[in-house]
């Protein structure tokens, strides 16, 4: 039985393929560090029990952006298959007695340590099966998953956990974070403005 003190852990997705970008975008750089180590750096200090970070494309490589972080880092070798696959290499290596675990993307570099933090003290405040983000209208990770979602994340292919956040909304605590912090580095175009928006805040 999963109590208060079981491990909540956080998962970066930076597995992709990058088809849209051309080149690895999870080691673009953006500011002084590739996107990959700044978004898992993030999440590090929200405070989860652990942070992990599942990488496909270039791995060694990716892996080696976020070494020295103390995550751990999992292979996911079907990652040409899609996002679902990086859900279901990271519910595969999930320990016994795991509460819950939050994905964050590895490409959205807006999303702020407190955005983590406030997802993971809606599921500790409440214990729902998932808690969603919503950023004005859009729902969109991270999204954070009760043990009990589990199964279904390593039945995941192609698209993504849609389908399971589709059939647990009704149960979900939804929390709203800030719609300038939904922004995803996807094509050169989404990375010339993320270069411009992170030079005109002087970081």
């Amino acid at each position: 039985m999963s109590g208060p003190t079981s491990k909540v852990i956080a998962v970066v997705l930076a597995a992709g393929a990058s088809s849209r970008m051309g080149a690895n975008k999870m080691l673009l750089r953006l500011g002084p560090e590739s996107l990959v180590r700044r978004v898992t750096r993030t999440v590090l200090e929200a405070g989860f029990d652990e942070v992990w970070v599942v990488v496909g494309r270039d791995s060694a490589q990716v892996a080696a952006e976020v070494a020295g972080l103390g995550v751990r880092v999992v292979e996911n070798p079907r990652y040409l298959e899609g996002m679902g696959t990086s859900f279901r290499a990271a519910a595969e290596a999930f320990p016994p007695g795991l509460e819950a675990a939050l994905f964050a993307l590895g490409d959205q570099p807006f999303v702020q340590a407190e955005h983590y933090r406030a997802v993971l003290e809606a599921y500790r405040a409440h214990r729902p099966p998932l808690v969603l983000s919503r950023f004005g209208p859009v729902h969109a990770p991270p999204h954070l998953f009760r043990h009990d979602l589990f199964p279904g994340l390593l039945e995941l292919h192609d698209e993504g956990a849609r389908s399971i956040v589709a059939r647990h909304k009704a149960e979900a605590v939804t929390v709203d974070l800030p719609e300038d912090a939904l922004f995803d580095v996807d094509t050169p175009e989404e990375y010339r403005r993320a270069l411009e928006r992170v030079a005109g805040s002087g970081e």
